[in-house]
């Protein structure tokens, strides 16, 4: 489904009487968001915070994200990263 294509409001929708928007009226006004704030909602959105996350992979996680941040973590650009893993595939 694209964004143009959002599916029209059913009025006998149980959804749409109770929430009084449609999904693309929300959409749209998600979309006016300031990016900081966008970013929230579609976390929001994709993330079940019901669910468990392992302890051992949130440590791995927090110590990649704390390597990146202090520069700790070797980096290169993408188009050095293409480079390697075209010279490491014989491309």
């Amino acid at each position: 489904m694209t964004r143009g294509n959002l599916p029209k409001r059913k009025k006998e929708s149980r959804y749409n009487s109770v929430m009084g928007r449609t999904a693309a009226e929300i959409f749209e006004e998600a979309r006016q968001l300031p990016p900081r704030e966008s970013e929230w909602v579609a976390h929001g959105l994709l993330i079940d915070e019901t669910e468990e996350i392992d302890p051992e992979w949130a440590s791995e996680v927090e110590r990649r994200v704390a390597d990146a941040e202090s520069a700790a973590a070797p980096t290169c650009s993408w188009e050095e990263l293409q480079s390697r893993l075209r010279a490491r595939i014989g491309q």
